[in-house]
């Protein structure tokens, strides 16, 4: 079973998604508007827009779109912006185009917003720019197309929009609609933080994080993770907490990771409910408090985040926080790998090979540690190794099973250790090579692979693909022994009999041999009774 995880350090890394840029803006009355009531600048507004100023019309429609000085109503803000385009107002149409946009007032349609965009771009206006980019990448009200999208936000950026320099830098990142240029992407991206664009601040701190386009510099990244934050972009306080959670480029600091989690939780971060979950879970910065963290593992489940599923399938699994239910479990787990968290299918296989909240299932659980494993989850390539090897779920295969071991040993899961030293002391499915089986269990064992360090004992005592070294041999006994492999401490108690390898301890014997006989070992009993 795997433990709780945090989602990944860099939250979802560079922000692919572009915004629009604001709502609606207005333009600025003439005159001493700071000395007018919203009820006076209203009659101020309608009377000059009536005159034909295209640019009051704009004015009275944002009046009516906030609700200042009339009855908020967008309908009629939309029938005054489009008369302040008509009147060629770029601000009447970009604010028309909006509406359009998000159906407020007027119907839904993109390729109205679109040409009213155009418009708005063609008169100077650079959010209708920006917006109109916005659309060309994603293909609504128009075709999709990059290339033209690229165009649209260098000429807002150019025009002072830090959010098109923003998303300009993006394109560059990913080499879509212009070439792949990770350093003029950091060029846009610096830009669009100093104009104020927080989003900006935070895709440049990713740069940093990767060494992307600029140097790699983790120090330079949290602050301008912190700079997004405090700007209200709430990818810049996870990746912020992370920073502290993680000692990149600050002091370590789980107290400020955790609130830093919070404030992006409580933004609608469905990554910093997750983190902050495992932080209540653990202890870590915070009173540990297994109900709150399964409410904000539930919290991120619901918003769509599988890591959040998986954690809160484990505590329903251990019943932490929860009251234990393996079938609840079970469903969650499977929600978790539906949604792309490798865990969640290896944590579902092994419901399915145990037969706990889910139909025991070998063929099924063969399935789920394969997806798990082509994801690069090692515990999964190693279970479905062993299932290859045994045969269950699918035909027995010990070259298979080897090669699965020997990819979960190369990425350090040393249960594979184990499980591939076991094949070369055997022959199975590789040619037998005793010595090497000792190589792979003593990293097993010094990866805390108990019965690894049994193995390696036996083969040490009895002077296989090593040499004959009983002091050795009782050391790896000792160590099976503390890891709970009740016959290394029935092992144990044999050489303090012997005094081999050890001093001869009749009582050390007998204190190893009733321990192996509590953990059910027979032999120990049996060697207790006798002693």
């Amino acid at each position: 079973m795997s433990g709780y995880g945090i989602v990944a350090r860099r939250s979802v890394g560079l922000c692919v998604v572009i915004g629009f840029l604001g709502a609606c803006a207005t333009a600025r009355p003439g005159g001493s508007s700071s000395e007018m009531t919203p009820g006076e600048m209203v009659r101020h507004f309608t009377e000059e827009c009536a005159s034909g100023h295209a640019e009051q019309c704009v004015n009275l429609g944002m009046s009516y779109m906030e609700g200042l000085g009339v009855p908020q109503d967008a309908r009629r803000a939309s029938t005054l912006f489009e008369k302040a385009c008509a009147g060629g107002s770029a601000q009447g149409c970009h604010n028309l185009g909006v509406l359009y946009t998000k159906g407020n007032g007027v119907s839904q349609d993109s390729r109205r917003a679109s040409t009213l965009f155009e418009k708005a771009c063609a008169g100077g206006n650079v959010q209708g720019c920006h917006n109109l980019g916005v659309l060309y990448t994603q293909g609504r009200g128009v075709s999709q197309d990059a290339r033209r999208a690229s165009t649209l936000f260098e000429q807002g950026c150019a025009g002072g929009s830090a959010m098109s320099c923003n998303a300009l830098g993006l394109l560059y990142v990913k080499g879509s609609g212009v070439s792949q240029d990770a350093l003029r992407a950091a060029g846009l991206l610096e830009k669009a933080c100093t104009g104020g664009e927080a989003e900006g601040c935070h895709n440049l701190g990713v740069l940093y994080t990767e060494g992307r386009g600029v140097p790699q510099d983790a120090r330079r990244a949290a602050t301008l993770y912190e700079k997004a934050c405090a700007g209200g972009y709430t990818s810049g306080c996870y990746n912020l907490g992370s920073s502290y959670a993680e000692g990149l480029g600050v002091p370590q600091d789980m107290r400020r990771a955790a609130a830093l989690f919070q404030k992006s939780c409580e933004a609608g971060s469905a990554p910093g409910c997750n983190n902050l979950g495992v932080r209540y879970m653990k202890g870590l910065g915070v009173p540990q408090d297994e109900r709150r963290a399964a409410a904000l593992f539930q919290k991120s489940c619901e918003a769509g985040l599988a890591p959040g599923c998986n954690n809160l399938g484990m505590s329903y699994m251990e019943g932490r926080g929860v009251r234990q239910d393996a079938r609840r479990a079970a469903a969650l787990f499977q929600k978790s790998c539906e949604g792309g968290e490798s865990e969640g299918c290896y944590n579902l296989g092994v419901r399915y090979m145990e037969g706990s909240g889910a139909p025991q299932d070998a063929r099924r659980a063969a399935a789920l540690f394969e997806k798990s494993c082509e994801a690069g989850l090692l515990q999964g390539c190693n279970n479905l190794g062993v299932l290859y090897d045994d045969g269950r779920g699918v035909p027995r295969d010990a070259r298979r099973a080897v090669a699965l071991f020997e990819k979960s040993c190369e990425g350090d899961w040393f249960s594979g250790c184990f499980n591939l030293g076991m094949n070369h002391e055997q022959g199975s499915g590789v040619p037998k090579d005793e010595r090497r089986a000792a190589s792979l269990y003593e990293k097993a064992c010094e990866g805390g692979v108990a019965r690894s360090c049994f193995n390696l004992g036996t083969l040490s005592f009895e002077g296989r693909g090593v040499s004959k070294d009983a002091r050795r041999a009782a050391e790896m006994f000792e160590k099976a022994c503390e890891g709970g492999v009740a016959p290394g401490c029935y092992n144990l108690g044999v050489s303090y009999v012997k005094g081999s390898g050890v001093s001869r301890d009749r009582r050390r014997a007998a204190e190893m041999f009733e321990k192996a006989c509590k953990a059910g070992e027979a032999q120990g009993c049996t060697a207790l009774d006798s002693l």
